[in-house]
């Protein structure tokens, strides 16, 4: 998808956070910096509903839930900081990765953004 068609960042950045999460030999360096991305740059766990209907298509927004609730739950669980590898640790990992293929298919079949025809 090409870096100049995104009609939001918080799209471009769920996009690509999920590209990182759904690659289950992701280094946990990434898998850290996606985790951030998703839970505190794009809030997705703390105002899920925020890009409602803006950068989050309806049929997105069970599978970005579900994906926030997992990486929430590893996350507030880690005190050293090194969310990575708290998350690819655990055993919910594939699930994540599931989640987040999920959500990457969904988001290049729905598009970049609002906008008719940006695909």
């Amino acid at each position: 998808m090409h870096d100049d068609r995104w009609v939001w960042p918080e799209r471009r950045d769920l996009y690509r956070a999920c590209s990182t999460l759904a690659d289950p030999q992701a280094t946990s360096a990434h898998v850290s910096e996606a985790a951030s991305t998703l839970l505190n740059e794009i809030e997705l766990y703390d105002d899920p509903r925020q890009g409602k209907g803006l950068w989050l298509f309806p049929d997105e927004s069970l599978v970005a839930d579900d994906l926030a609730a997992k990486l929430h739950a590893l996350a507030g669980a880690e005190t050293s900081g090194d969310w990575g590898e708290a998350i690819t640790g655990h055993s919910t990992w594939p699930d994540i990765c599931a989640d987040a293929q999920k959500l990457v298919g969904m988001i290049r079949h729905n598009g970049q953004g609002t906008a008719q025809k940006v695909r």
